[in-house]
């Protein structure tokens, strides 16, 4: 006699509330000990798929891509509204030029050694593999950087350099996809329009719109189901600039820039009233980026074929977890400038390099177009694991920036970009090195900003203005 019958639908419906039950108490576990949320969601997919067989991988293949996309333009959107023009402007360069240098010379990395170890003789593999893990996650960094406290200028140097390692990687696995599959119309005409348009048109783009919900949010920013609205838009977004040959994740992350730096936008506007990033529309969008983020790294546990790598590619794949972070702390020193970086910044920069979602939906989107990207997976979520567990240890021996060393990095920081201090009034003044004693907040604010700081930044600008007019 049957005792309990599981139908399809009763199935489905436990597994999802129980990875959902299983990605917050992961965000907390990420928040407490800061272990990556990431290795417990694969987890999960594995113990579902791959162990059990309670679902087939094949009806997944179609939902996978599409939930990882949709996460990761919430995740980098989310990440420009951090991104402040007065805190970027002395790290621009230099995070610019890491993010660059990390990438290529991390793929190039992943590229020999794929090819010697882990797909001898097959170098489309080992070139999408390595443009593919290239890139450090901006899902797991991004959220990291921000739960652990660290000092803002920290914090935007990380953010910025996951949202351009991102694109970097969407950008070159698209035009990789493009010349190894088939390809409709002119052969060059094609290629050259996969590397030249995305990056300018997905900026133009991404500013356009930024300035166009600008002037909507100006008028409506009160009425119901604003934040919605404004998500609706921000995938439309996406939807055209990929439609134009851009690249849809840099546009979001600049549309979530333009936003997030309205003060400085209001200026040019010549707009009088304030407005200001709701706390209603960051809890929308960080909720539905869990949602889609949790169910991703799911079903990429549900989607690997589990099976004994050998030995040769077994050291092979630890070797590039090691190496991966020994290049981004060799790179680090090398390529920024001490009077505006800190030197204790490349300790922390370095170690927060975990793979993850970016990496996982271009190898999914390229199982359309290549199907030997299948044998891919497997070591891809073997450095995916390996890098974000050493990411943890390396977390855990490092000593926290934020608390009492916090104040004098920042210190550091500012003295030696004074012109980001007082650039724009609007802009709190949590770098101020004359901070009062009385003030103890953490530099780098709190562990959600979406919550507190937009409610600080139009309050500063009204005070010196009446006092002038009194002495006048």
């Amino acid at each position: 006699m049957t005792l309990l019958v599981v139908s399809g639908t009763t199935l489905v419906l436990a597994l999802l509330g129980v990875t959902l039950l299983v990605g917050f108490g992961a965000d907390w576990l990420a928040t407490r000990f800061r272990v990556p949320d990431v290795l417990w969601l694969i987890a999960l997919g594995i113990l579902a798929g791959p162990i059990l067989g309670l679902l087939t991988s094949s009806s997944l293949l179609t939902i996978a891509p599409l939930l990882g996309i949709a996460a990761l333009i919430l995740i980098l959107f989310d990440a420009g509204i951090d991104l402040k023009f007065t805190l970027l402007r002395p790290l621009a360069g230099s995070a610019v030029l890491f993010a660059v240098g990390s990438y290529f010379l991390s793929t190039l990395l992943l590229f020999a050694v794929g090819l010697v170890a882990l797909f001898p003789g097959h170098w489309v593999r080992a070139l999408l593999f390595a443009a593919s893990l290239g890139c450090v996650s901006g899902a797991v960094i991004i959220p990291l950087a921000n739960r652990l406290r660290l000092p803002a200028g920290l914090r935007n140097m990380l953010h910025l350099d996951g949202a351009i390692e991102d694109a970097l990687a969407v950008v070159t696995v698209t035009t990789l996809i493009t010349l190894v599959g088939p390809v409709r119309g002119d052969l060059v005409f094609t290629v050259t329009a996969s590397l030249v348009l995305p990056l300018p048109v997905g900026i133009l783009i991404g500013v356009a719109a930024g300035l166009v919900w600008l002037l909507f949010l100006y008028g409506w920013q009160d009425r119901p189901f604003t934040a919605l609205a404004t998500l609706g838009f921000l995938f439309a977004i996406y939807a055209v600039t990929e439609a134009l040959g851009g690249s849809g994740i840099l546009a979001a992350l600049v549309f979530g820039m333009i936003l997030g730096n309205e003060a400085v936008v209001r200026r040019l506007l010549r707009r009088v009233r304030p407005f200001r990033i709701s706390r209603e529309l960051r809890l929308v969008e960080v909720e539905i980026a869990f949602l889609l983020r949790t169910f991703f790294l799911f079903l990429i546990g549900m989607l690997v074929t589990l099976s004994n790598p050998g030995l040769v590619p077994g050291v092979a794949i630890v070797a590039i977890v090691l190496l991966l972070f020994g290049l981004r702390r060799l790179l680090m020193p090398a390529v920024t400038h001490p009077a505006t970086v800190p030197a204790t910044w490349a300790a922390p920069v370095a170690s927060l390099y975990g793979r993850g979602l970016t990496s996982a939906v271009l190898l999914i989107i390229s199982l359309g177009t290549i199907p030997q990207a299948a044998n891919l997976l497997l070591p891809a979520l073997l450095i995916i694991v390996g890098t974000n567990v050493l990411m943890t240890v390396l977390l855990f021996l490092q000593p926290p920036l934020a608390g009492a060393g916090a104040p004098e990095i920042e210190r550091i920081w500012a003295s030696a970009a004074p012109e980001l201090i007082a650039l724009s009034s609007e802009e709190p003044p949590a770098l101020a090195p004359a901070s009062p004693p009385d003030r103890p907040a953490p530099p780098g604010g709190p562990a959600e900003p979406d919550v507190d700081r937009p409610a600080a930044e139009p309050e500063p600008p009204p005070l010196p203005q009446p006092q002038h007019r009194r002495r006048d």
